[in-house]
């Protein structure tokens, strides 16, 4: 049935493009032929006519009747019809090229985050992909809807062709660590926006830290900052928290073990805007950049504000235009979140997995291409908090005291997703022996820390010589 349908859908196609030349050429014909016509051809010359009609002319000095003003329509539908279809297979084959290409990147989706990444991309190397079907060949794809919903029915609908691909899906409220599809690799806007803040605005000291709007990106913006924001051994951050934090703490169970970082939620999401003032850092971050306006101006209105004010303003133009303060930052713009650098995040990936790599040779272990998401993200963590490690080596801290706190940094992305502390280590059940302070760790142990240091700092190797000869003097 499904055949008989497509044949005769090809016949109406083809019918009612070739009718506007039939009926024109019924309507000239009488006309050249008569006796008072001098055309020696007359059915040519209708004929002529009638092909004149696609692209908009017919014949001076003959009124039309209803079966030419028939005819001018259809030829006019028709035409743009061919034009639709003529440029359609020169996209396909301009497409087909592209795909030529080992970088090339067919995106779908319709989010805003879909069309600026299609913009940021070479024209020569990116597809906009047809929801409907799946363009075949491509080096990667991206799936980039509005939804997470969207996303994911999109991806079961073609898993088939795509299930050997590489991948790149946007969820923001999927844990990707669950999914355990290596050519599937799950993004998060407002993860990535998190990622990028702490980078743009790091920390230098301890601070008291209000985060206003507790939705996604709030979380993000949290739990980055525990992983990152780790910066000396007797350090106390408060991070204060303005919004509904009750599911997540059902979500994370471990949040106590943050210590000395202190955590305190205020469900309510209110303020008193007389205390605002005690604050080192205010982050507003409501999902929604209009609301995140709305709290400035009023923050502004009745708060005697001195410290820094970072706004969620993925369209910055609307603070700037409306806000001249010094005290103010944006942070989160689109254009830079949907760069090809962000979303695919090859440099921290790279780096990650030379981690693992360099723990393979020296300790017993699985290739990166065995590790599951958790371990591979465990590494990622680690690659991230190397930004921090930086700033910290470039201050001479001692290279034991890096080692600690990239072992705090481990515990706490374990607390993280709910691991606790056990004699044995059991994976199904999220527990391990090594979360305990670094002082309780045995030798090997610590210097596995010391080791994976000293593989992505190769300079701390000649540091940590120095350090132990001044001990052993």
């Amino acid at each position: 049935m499904k055949k008989i349908l497509r044949f005769l859908a090809r016949v109406l196609n083809v019918f009612y493009k070739v009718l506007p030349f039939f009926l024109g050429t019924y309507f000239y014909y009488p006309f050249y032929a008569s006796s008072e016509s001098s055309h020696e051809y007359p059915l040519l010359d209708a004929m002529y006519s009638a092909i004149r009609l696609y692209y908009g002319e017919s014949e001076d000095g003959i009124e039309a009747n209803f079966v030419l003003q028939l005819a001018r329509f259809l030829a006019i539908a028709a035409t743009v019809s061919i034009l639709i279809t003529a440029f359609n297979k020169v996209n396909s084959v301009a497409n087909r090229l592209k795909l030529i290409f080992p970088d090339s990147t067919v995106i779908y989706g319709d989010s805003v985050y879909a069309d600026i990444l299609y913009d940021n991309i070479s024209m020569t190397r990116r597809i906009h992909g047809d929801p409907d079907k799946v363009i075949k060949n491509a080096s990667r794809y991206m799936i980039m809807f509005s939804s997470d919903i969207e996303n994911i029915r999109f991806y079961n609908r073609n898993y088939e062709y795509l299930k050997d691909k590489d991948t790149y899906i946007m969820l923001d409220d999927v844990s990707k660590q669950n999914i355990e599809n290596h050519h599937v690799k799950v993004f998060s806007m407002a993860e990535n926006c998190a990622i990028q803040y702490w980078r743009d605005f790091p920390v230098e000291n301890n601070e008291k830290i209000a985060i206003i709007g507790f939705g996604n990106l709030g979380e993000n913006i949290l739990l980055n900052g525990l992983q990152v924001n780790i910066i000396t051994l007797d350090q106390h951050f408060e991070y204060h928290i303005f919004g509904d934090g009750s599911y997540f703490r059902r979500e994370h169970t471990e949040l106590d073990k943050m210590a000395p970082d202190e955590i305190i939620f205020h469900d309510d999401g209110k303020y008193d805007y007389s205390e605002i003032s005690s604050f080192d850092r205010i982050i507003i971050c409501k999902d929604n950049d209009g609301s995140n306006v709305v709290k400035l101006s009023k923050m502004l209105e009745y708060s005697p504000v001195n410290c820094k004010i970072h706004v969620y303003a993925p369209n910055e133009d609307i603070i700037t235009n409306l806000f001249n303060s010094e005290n103010i930052t944006c942070f989160g713009n689109a254009r830079d979140l949907a760069s090809m650098d962000m979303i695919l995040n090859e440099r921290i990936m790279e780096a990650a997995r030379k981690q693992n790599e360099d723990y393979l040779k020296i300790h017993e272990g699985e290739p990166w291409e065995k590790l599951d998401n958790f371990r591979r993200y465990s590494n990622l963590s680690s690659s991230q908090y190397a930004y921090t490690i930086r700033r910290l080596i470039d201050k001479d801290v001692p290279v034991k005291t890096l080692a600690e706190l990239e072992h705090i940094r481990w515990c706490r992305y374990h607390y993280i997703y709910n691991w606790k502390y056990g004699d044995e280590t059991d994976k199904k059940n999220h527990i391990h022996h090594s979360l305990v302070p670094f002082s309780e760790l045995g030798e090997e142990d610590k210097n596995k820390d010391i080791e994976s240091l000293i593989s992505k700092f190769p300079e701390l190797k000649e540091r940590i010589k120095e350090e132990t000869d001044l001990q052993t003097q």
